[in-house]
């Protein structure tokens, strides 16, 4: 199934809020001369952001558009790799465990992995299974330690994070694949790792969001490994689709262009047909997953895609909690400090702690009924 609906309707907005270039010189009638009349633009209008958010965005710069020459991505990567230590380095000064392991993929390549843990909480552990955004070309295991730190204080997780394969150095479907065979490889090993086989949730943000959906579907398709749950935030889930919020005004953080490009990068020349399950959207059924906590702004360009994708959810019999964040752009969680981002925030908090069975304020005491003898990290 694919989105597709139907343009703003005119007579819902007064023509003054028209802006002049969707004014054009149309026949009133048949038979009478041209006059002005308002006509709507064939693009959506883009919900307003929030504003909150609209002046976050203008003080870091606004937005800006991603340089697609395969030098300029090295480059950026690069940077990108050179600062995720110090990510690294300031959750150790937090007084967090981080211990690096190597998964290995069916083609024989070594996945890095990387176990994020309080010890002050021993196992078994319930596991976010975290894979990072960026479009599938771009990104660090350590590109959300925010929310690592936020979730192993809320709840006492092991966070794990995995270095999946990217494009253009590979296609699809490598990085669902890479994803999936790093869950197994954790799942393989929870007595060591002292995670909870019975508690992992896979989560991601952005294309991470989409591969986390992927990989949900490939553990339904090959038998395991079970999942609690999969938190998908913003969730980068069709290369197909053609909604609303995918044709409206490309204005904001990753416009429409910047998608296509990334996607055509990931499924190469066969993009009409994708193998695996990079492009979750295109499963043919969405029933028989584990419960789905979907998030996305309104006005950014996955909406009406992850609208979708919570409704097929539902159409099978799934379940599936959708929130849809008033004048949120995507990415708009990288503001904590904005009213919206902390209800977002809030309710993740609220969803995993109903998925873990104890929230935040009773993870300590659900850590020292486990064996914890210390109840602060």
């Amino acid at each position: 199934m694919r989105s597709g609906a139907a343009d703003d309707d005119p007579d819902a907005r007064g023509v003054h809020d028209l802006p002049a270039a969707v004014l054009r010189r149309t026949p009133a009638r048949i038979g009478e001369g041209v006059k002005e009349v308002a006509m709507p633009d064939s693009t959506p209008r883009r919900p307003a952001y929030d504003a909150e958010l609209a002046s976050s965005l203008l003080a870091a710069g606004g937005p800006w558009v991603l340089d697609f020459a395969p030098e300029t991505l090295t480059a950026i990567q690069s940077d990108i790799r050179s600062r995720s230590w110090q990510t690294r380095e300031a959750l150790e000064a937090e007084g967090l465990v981080i211990v690096d392991y190597v998964a290995v993929a069916a083609d024989g390549h070594a996945i890095p992995l990387h176990h994020v843990f309080s010890p002050a909480v021993s196992g078994p552990r319930p596991c976010i299974f975290y894979i990072h955004g960026g479009g599938m070309i771009l990104g660090t295991p350590w590109d959300s330690a925010v929310e690592f730190s936020r979730w192993i204080d809320d709840f006492g997780v092991s966070v794990v994070t995995v270095d999946y394969r990217m494009a253009p150095a590979v296609r699809a479907p490598v990085p669902v694949e890479d994803c999936h065979d790093a869950l197994m490889w954790v799942h393989g090993h929870v007595s060591s790792l002292g995670i909870d086989p019975d508690a992992i949730i896979v989560a991601g943000l952005s294309a991470g969001g989409g591969l986390a959906a992927g990989t949900a579907l490939a553990a339904r398709e090959t038998g395991g490994p079970p999942l609690l749950g999969q938190l998908l935030m913003a969730p980068m889930l069709d290369p197909d689709a053609d909604g609303d919020s995918m044709r409206q005004q490309p204005d904001g953080p990753w416009n429409r262009i910047e998608n296509a490009t990334a996607w055509k990068l990931v499924l190469g020349d066969d993009a009409e047909r994708s193998p695996g399950f990079n492009a979750p959207a295109r499963a043919a059924w969405l029933g028989d997953l584990p419960p789905a906590l979907l998030e996305v702004g309104s006005a950014e360009i996955f909406r009406t895609e992850v609208v979708d994708y919570a409704s097929r959810i539902w159409r099978a019999g799934g379940s599936a909690e959708l929130h849809v964040w008033n004048g949120g752009f995507h990415g708009f969680q990288a503001y904590p400090h904005v009213a919206v981002a902390q209800a977002a925030i809030e309710t993740r908090r609220n969803w995993l702690g109903r998925m873990f069975g104890y929230g935040p304020q009773e993870a300590m005491s659900h850590a020292r009924s486990a064996g914890t003898p210390g109840a602060e990290r």
